[in-house]
């Protein structure tokens, strides 16, 4: 009995305790790199909110060898919104299965919040730029092209489960729907 009892639990026993030591060790890894204090995470979010209010549209459009659409590039001289957190934008249309939209932050106008983004072109979805995030990982987007367009429409990119759902034909109709503000500037929610 104690034979088949090690032969069915050893296995289980030995991959808990490389569980245990693989997460033991990956959170000493990442421990420098979140930041711990309230101190620290007021300085994270001001270097954050620093970089909505100083956007580098050449350096994205560089990087990603494509134009932004001039709506997007306006959208950033819009402080007011820009800095909004926590937003809920409802569409204008009485469509049951059509929920409201939910946008936890803007995204700054630099290559450095792409990287933490979707890699749209690794999907098949082409050059993008995703200029807003929902707090959990999905992102909207809009495509980018060889000539400055005026407008473009948004996009949402989804990673669990993978999916791609044009939201609105422009980024303008985007922005006009009502919307209620759950996070004003300044506030930090923890």
């Amino acid at each position: 009995m104690e034979t088949v009892l090690v032969e069915i639990f050893g296995p289980l026993s030995v991959a808990f305790v490389l569980f245990v030591i693989f997460t033991a060790i990956r959170r000493s890894l990442n421990r420098g790199n979140d930041p711990r204090t309230k101190e620290e995470l007021l300085a994270a979010r001001e270097s954050f909110r620093a970089r909505l209010q100083h956007p580098n549209a050449g350096q994205v459009e560089q990087g990603m060898a494509a134009l932004l659409p001039q709506r997007l590039l306006r959208l950033y001289d819009d402080r007011n919104t820009i800095l909004a957190e926590q937003i809920e934008i409802r569409r204008p249309d009485d469509i049951p299965e059509h929920t409201n939209e939910w946008v936890e932050a803007f995204l700054p106008l630099d290559l450095e919040s792409q990287k933490y983004t979707c890699d749209l072109p690794s999907r098949g979805l082409g050059r993008g730029f995703c200029f807003a995030t929902d707090g959990t990982g999905n992102f909207y987007w809009i495509p980018l092209s060889d000539t400055r367009q005026a407008d473009a429409p948004v996009f949402f990119v989804s990673c669990d489960p993978r999916a791609n759902e044009k939201v609105a034909a422009s980024l303008d109709e985007f922005l006009s729907w009502p919307r209620t503000i759950h996070a004003r500037e300044g506030e930090l929610k923890t």
